[in-house]
């Protein structure tokens, strides 16, 4: 597999130009958060499954900024989904969601490289910033 290196953001189209891949199977939830990060200036990709976000990471990572993760999907965890883009690019930027997340789970994630995570239900302005930050720390 080949791995791809961080890009710059100077590599990177303008700052109104940020990509988001959102992974959620809750189909009212997903098109919420598209519409509300749309809103704001980002380009939404969306999976609905853990195969579909996959797939999806792989075909457009080069352009991905970050991504949203439930942890509770059909065809795959969160965790397998995650560890997959991992090795796709150790440099992905994930933002973990779950209702409840296992202690032990949360530092797993936050060991394998995990950037933030959140809890569901969302506070849409307080994701926005998280993805803010995420963003920012390149």
């Amino acid at each position: 597999m080949d791995r791809i290196p961080k890009t710059s953001r100077s590599e990177k189209q303008g700052e109104g130009d940020r990509t988001l891949l959102i992974v959620e199977d809750e189909h009212l939830m997903l098109r919420l958060l598209e519409k509300f990060f749309s809103r704001h200036g980002y380009h939404v990709l969306k999976a609905a499954d853990g195969e579909e976000a996959i797939e999806v990471y792989r075909s457009c990572m080069r352009r991905i900024d970050a991504v949203l993760l439930d942890m509770r999907l059909p065809k795959g965890t969160g965790e397998e989904v995650f560890r997959a883009m991992k090795d796709e690019n150790p440099a992905v930027k994930v933002v973990m969601a779950s209702g409840f997340l296992e202690p032990q789970v949360r530092i797993e994630m936050a060991l394998a490289g995990a950037k933030r995570f959140v809890n569901k239900p969302y506070n849409l302005d307080e994701l926005l910033g998280v993805f803010q930050s995420v963003i920012a720390d390149e």
